[in-house]
């Protein structure tokens, strides 16, 4: 059975005899992080952010910082073969939920976004960001890596570990390819 460490309580770390469940113990560290971080100053990195693009921005969808207004950074897809769009922006984040358009919304920058990541692959999958601005468990075999995160759990109600650092160069270089 598992233990209680004295300093987070709520935090159990497993022994040799117990059950393993790759879902269930993610979702389980998951929240267990949710709730110490927020207290301690620690959590995800996020932007409140304004879409103006003149269509909803769905929930997960690679964004870019395309200006500001009134002192709030403006968001649009990430799209690099789109012919208005410079291949070399850096990736911002990861839209939070789905935004409308002349609304303000969160990006995730860093942290754990809860989505559908069926298709996505098994938890420890890379995801990356391919040539139309689509959420891909393949590395693209043209232009950069775009690596944005990892399959935390795969399901509907899904969960990935953002960590976007520009360009996708931190996952770049995780990945072995500077």
């Amino acid at each position: 059975m598992a233990q209680s460490s004295s300093n987070y309580p709520t935090m159990k770390y497993p022994i040799a005899s117990d059950p393993v469940n790759v879902h269930g113990d993610f979702k389980v560290l998951v929240d267990a992080l949710n709730d110490i971080l927020p207290p301690l100053g620690y959590g995800a990195a996020y932007l409140d952010a304004r879409n103006t693009t003149g269509a909803t921005i769905a929930t997960g969808t690679p964004v870019f910082i395309s200006g500001s207004l009134s002192g709030k950074s403006l968001i649009e897809k990430y799209n690099p073969s789109s012919l208005s769009h410079n291949p070399d922006i850096p990736i911002l984040g990861l839209v939070k939920s789905s935004i409308a358009n002349n609304t303000n919304g969160l990006v995730i920058v860093s942290g754990v976004l809860e989505m559908n990541t069926t298709g996505l692959g098994l938890p420890g999958t890379r995801v990356y960001v391919d040539e139309s601005g689509t959420l891909v468990s393949t590395r693209p075999s043209t232009g950069p890596a775009r690596y944005v995160a990892v399959v935390a759990i795969q399901s509907v109600s899904g969960m990935l570990i953002v960590q976007t650092k520009g360009n996708g160069t931190w996952g770049a270089l995780k990945d072995g390819l500077s």
